[in-house]
């Protein structure tokens, strides 16, 4: 049987399929140079990121709620009766305001940043017959992993043996 990638429904192959597909060994893994290889042409096991909004983007979007609005709304309504501090006023609150989220949001984004940079995820897999750990960005299609009790799952994958296995 003839496999083409990407697989649509994988689920429904054999292993042996699956394993001639990705040209890969049960036993002995894939070589480092092959899954160097495979990186290259795939990429690397990572979600895509989502674009980041730019920072005057991030500022701009502080004035839109409907609180903001009200109080623009208060603001007009000030101006029309002429009562020029009480109009200025209001605007001082919605800029304070702004600058207050701007600045919570950008340090929320770098707090992020800061954890994903942290929170490395590394996986065991046989490689050139060997078991080694590698980082969860390294693995590619045709690794052979080896899960044990409290291992994360670091991608897409086909049990082969399994001896009591729950996941949560």
């Amino acid at each position: 049987m003839k496999i083409t990638f990407p697989f649509s429904n994988p689920h429904t192959f054999s292993v042996n399929e699956i394993v001639q597909a990705f040209q890969t060994n049960g036993e002995k893994g894939i070589t480092q140079s092959e899954a160097e290889n495979r990186t290259k042409q795939f990429g690397a096991n990572v979600y895509e990121a989502q674009k980041q909004k730019s920072v005057w983007m991030m500022m701009l979007l502080q004035f839109k709620s409907p609180i903001v609005y009200l109080l623009f709304a208060a603001i007009l309504v000030t101006l029309y009766f002429k009562n020029y501090v009480e109009a200025g006023a209001i605007g001082v609150v919605i800029l304070i305001n702004a600058i207050i989220g701007f600045f919570m949001e950008l340090q929320a984004r770098s707090s992020m940043k800061a954890l994903r940079e942290m929170d490395v995820i590394v996986c065991k897999v046989i490689r050139d017959g060997n078991t080694q750990e590698i980082p969860s960005e390294k693995l590619t299609l045709g690794d052979v992993i080896i899960l044990e009790a409290g291992d994360v799952i670091a991608g897409d994958g086909r049990l082969v043996e399994v001896n009591q296995l729950q996941c949560d």
